[in-house]
């Protein structure tokens, strides 16, 4: 089968400036027999040598798109500010030359595959062939629950931001060609479901996030003593702003209680106030701003805390996690699209009351934690497995 990879960041196996690892592990380990030709727009500017690189990689080759000239005078000029005055989100205009797409279609692809959600048009632009958007999330459902938080609401311009962004994205959606010959992959159930409310009719399908990286040989799954090990992975941004700041104010109240048991390390940028403040509290605790090898990094410690207070799709840096061998011990969005069910394979909480008692009792009981831990990797192997992903996605294609 011979596929067309349309794309407006440049795939890479990791996240560069932009979301770009998806469609890597989403190719690389996908069936022999499948041949992929990718044109990109490069918007995450990969250099030369980091693209021959993923060429070899990945077995494929790649094109790069000129830039449409309004978006270079729009981002040379700064005036990001005209997307106000736009009808849908300003890379929602973006489509292939003529000279283009005639090419693509020169080369007989068995299908089209997309990636990045604001190209509908470009997906419009190869009617009568066989077609697979990647979106990956559904971002009218990211600014509705944007909307529904408290923190949104304290600060004027990002409400003022989600108040402009989400009807331009519900019109985008809405505008997507729902035809038999367009299919959507989205790698969060909620947001298919979203998808579908939008636009009803569309073929909206929800194939489970692959996982990354996984460190080798894997460890056998021990918790460190005296302390275990919990880890805080991800800037202190909005994501994880209020959560954040909710759970560490319960920490510094169960001061007496927690302290004993755990040492805890922040890895990422933006916590230094925090730290400080659980430093002079008495908890053992450091601060790795970055971390050469991730994967390396967080295989140092036991139980992976995330508390995420808003989002969509399905969290990278849990599956991470989760398939190196840490407990995941998170909010419902944390864990949301991942094949890991509370109580058995991750920590699920809804309260700090929740979670003061699951960091209590994973404290008492770590051998009941390193089997929760073990069932959690083995569901990440099974159900994420890259492989078993990268087949589903190319069904999407028959």
């Amino acid at each position: 089968m011979k596929l067309v990879l349309i794309t407006q960041i440049t795939p890479a196996s990791e996240n560069v400036r932009g979301t770009s690892a998806l469609p890597y592990h989403l190719m690389v380990h996908r069936p022999a027999d499948v041949e992929i030709i990718i044109y990109s727009f490069n918007g995450n500017q990969l250099s030369d040598t980091k693209i021959k690189e993923v060429e070899e990689e990945l077995n494929v080759t790649i094109k790069l798109l000129p830039r449409p000239r309004w978006q270079a005078w729009v981002l040379r000029l700064h005036l990001l500010f005209i997307r106000v005055l736009l009808k849908y989100p300003l890379f929602n205009y973006m489509r292939l030359p003529s000279k283009v797409v005639e090419e693509i279609k020169g080369l007989q692809p068995d299908g089209i595959w997309v990636y990045g959600q604001d190209i509908s048009r470009v997906t419009k632009q190869f009617a009568g062939f066989k077609r697979v958007h990647t979106l990956p999330d559904c971002e009218s459902l990211y600014y509705y629950r944007m909307l529904g938080r408290r923190f949104v609401f304290k600060d004027r311009m990002m409400f003022m931001r989600n108040m402009v962004m989400y009807p331009k994205y519900l019109r985008m959606e809405g505008a997507y060609e729902n035809s038999a010959m367009v299919r959507y992959h989205l790698v969060g159930e909620a947001d298919a479901e979203s998808l579908r409310n939008v636009n009803p009719g569309i073929q909206a399908h929800f194939l489970r996030h692959p996982h990354y990286n996984v460190a080798e040989p894997q460890k056998q799954i021990a918790f460190s003593k005296p302390k275990i090990r919990l880890l805080v992975a991800g800037q202190n941004n909005l994501y994880m702003k209020e959560s954040a700041e909710e759970a560490f104010d319960m920490m510094f109240r169960a001061v007496d209680q927690l302290k004993g048991h755990y040492e805890i390390t922040f890895l990422g940028r933006g916590w230094e106030s925090t730290v400080a403040r659980l430093k002079d509290a008495g908890y053992d605790v450091a601060q790795i701003t970055f971390a050469p090898d991730y994967i390396e990094e967080i295989r140092k410690h036991d139980v992976q805390f995330t508390p995420i207070a808003i989002g969509t799709g399905t969290k990278g840096k849990v599956l991470d996690a989760l398939a190196n061998g840490l407990l995941v011990v998170g909010t419902p969005y944390a864990l949301e699209n991942i094949a890991v069910e509370n109580g058995v394979s991750c920590v699920e909480y809804r309260s700090n009351e929740e979670l003061l008692a699951a960091l209590t009792d994973i404290s008492l009981n770590v051998e009941k934690y390193e089997v929760m831990a073990e069932t959690g990797r083995e569901a990440i192997f099974r159900e994420h497995g890259r492989k078993r992903i990268s087949q589903q996605l190319m069904g999407l294609f028959k």
